[in-house]
Parts: structure tokens; sequence; C-alpha cells
């Protein structure tokens, strides 16, 4: 009998502190499933960029690539992955796509302070063909992407690659904030557009 009033009493002690709530100032929202996102204009691209040379990765010297030779993404705080598709002028267009990824414009310095600029890593080539799905614009989908440099800090899936339907490649962001798209080779006369969602 001793034993059971002794175990009342601990589990009486003991029950409001499991009970307790813990009270925070932040609300930490928590998703079920992904939200419902559309696909985006991220916009297009024009003209050809040589390949970032290492003395032009930093930030402010990307962004000052020429708006119609150059793509930026900025990924939504919510998002964990990341899918794209392209649109070209004509059935056949080859155009070879460099992703650069940056945390952010900034970086934080040794002092705290997010004051120098962020420099770029390497997120992949693509290799985009035109297909025959007709497009936004009155152009097509591309409907063939070969991930033809995989050293990039991205890990690619191509979905419906080759099929002349509207092929998609789906990646991780890895918690970048900045995804800018250059084109080294690109198809005359032709503009390649750039749509993108982000998912859970």
């Amino acid at each position: 009998m001793k034993r059971f009033i002794i175990g009342f009493c601990l589990v009486a002690i003991a029950l409001p502190l499991v009970m307790g709530q813990v009270v925070t100032p932040s609300v930490q929202p928590v998703m079920l499933a992904s939200p419902r996102t559309l696909w985006t204009e991220l916009g297009t691209i024009a003209g050809t960029t040589t390949t970032l040379a290492v003395g032009n990765r930093d930030y402010t010297t990307v962004a000052a690539i020429a708006d119609a030779n150059q793509v930026e993404w900025n990924l939504a705080n919510w998002g964990r992955k990341e899918m794209i598709s392209f649109q070209t002028n004509a059935n056949a267009d080859s155009h070879v796509v460099e992703v650069w990824a940056f945390a952010d414009n900034k970086a934080i310095n040794t002092s705290g302070i997010a004051s120098l600029d962020d420099d770029a890593v390497y997120g992949g080539t693509l290799t985009l063909t035109g297909g025959q799905q007709t497009g936004k614009h009155s152009n097509v989908y591309v409907d063939t992407v070969d991930v033809s440099d995989a050293n990039g800090v991205f890990d690619y899936t191509v979905r419906d690659s080759a099929n002349d339907r509207r092929a998609t490649v789906e990646f991780q962001d890895k918690g970048f904030k900045r995804i800018v798209f250059i084109t080294t080779t690109q198809q005359a006369s032709s503009t390649l557009y750039i749509e993108g969602r982000s998912w859970q």
C-alpha cells in the first residue's frame, strides 16, 4: 500500500509537467502536404554567355550579365524541391544551359554581418533539344534533356524525356536561394523560355 501511495504521489507531481505547454513567441508551421503551386515563367534567354570565369563568379558580377542572356530564379523560402521546363522556337532546336547557385546575394563575414558578395557554386549543365508539343508562345516545349555534367551541386531527375512531350527536370534546392541560368550554346535566332515551380 505504501508503494502505491508513493507511486500515486509521483504521478500526481509529474502530471502537470507532462501536460504543460511550451510557450514560444514564434509559430512553427507544419505542412502535411505540398501546397499547390502553378508553373511560373521565370524569364527568357535570347543570347549566349561564356561559361563564368573563375574570377567572375561573385553575385554582383553574375547579376550584371545582360538580362537578355540570363535568368535568375529567387526560390521560395518554404520550398525544398524544384521543377523546371523549357520552351524553344522549333523542333530540334539545341541549347546548352549552365546552372549556377547562390545561397543568397550576400554572405556573412567573420563579424556576423551579411556584407560579403556570395560566390556561385556550379549546379550542373543541361543539354536541351526542342520537341513538338505546342508551347504557350507559338513555340514548342523542350522534350529531351540530358544532364551532360553531373559534377554540379544538384542531382537532377529528368522526367518524360525524348517523347515529344513536355520534359521536366526535378532537383532538391539544398537550401540555395538564387539560381542563375545561362546558355553557353543557343540555337541561332531562338529564344529559350524557362518555367519553374516549387514544392515540399
